[in-house]
């Protein structure tokens, strides 16, 4: 287990017996889950209008070797880590309603072999940094639960070999890449913990 998952476990098994409700919540995110990979998240609140979340993600998935339709043996993959720390300023006050989030993230993949993401034929592996700016909204379930929508752009640096998607590829070289674009989509459900 890396450094960043047990610090993330930590925090949110020490921090229930020190804050009250809604100055901290635990979080996911759907459309992260929709690519199969779980996430978590931690919010904490900083002042009347300002929040902390650290968020993060793993997926170790690695499909069964299979043939596509000509015959050619394909090694499919989607094995990533993802940390994403944010600031968020609140509009009106912390968790209601408009926001403005600022956020950095950085990780690693091994990605490749997947139709619907484009990469059929080919498998990436590499690292990836950046940040960027975005707006969300927050709607509150009663005093304990919310769901928050939030869609941003940045930048990401990325450097990565490129592989054709069969077992033992050689490489196909190393690249660079600087992303602009969208880099943030953020459907969450929000548990925001009670007081002890």
């Amino acid at each position: 287990m890396n450094n960043y998952l047990k610090t993330i476990i930590l925090i949110v098994l020490i921090l229930p017996f020190t804050v009250s409700a809604q100055n901290v919540g635990l979080r996911t995110n759907a459309l992260i889950w929709a690519t199969t990979t779980p996430n978590i998240g931690l919010d904490i609140k900083l002042g009347s209008r300002s929040t902390l979340t650290l968020a993060g993600a793993y997926n170790p998935i690695q499909f069964g070797q299979r043939e596509d339709e000509a015959g050619v043996a394909r090694n499919p993959k989607l094995r990533l880590w993802m940390a994403q720390p944010e600031y968020k300023y609140w509009f009106c006050r912390a968790y209601q309603q408009h926001f403005l989030v600022f956020h950095a993230l950085g990780g690693q993949f091994n990605v490749g072999g997947i139709p619907m993401l484009g990469m059929r034929d080919r498998r990436y592996q590499g690292w990836a940094v950046g940040g960027g700016i975005s707006y969300g909204y927050q709607w509150a379930l009663g005093r304990q639960w919310g769901i928050e929508f939030s869609i941003g752009a940045g930048y990401l640096y990325m450097r990565y070999d490129k592989y054709a998607c069969s077992p033992c590829a050689d490489s196909e070289g190393r690249f660079c890449r600087h992303y602009f674009g969208p880099t943030k989509a953020d459907l969450s459900f929000i548990f925001y913990i009670p007081t002890i």
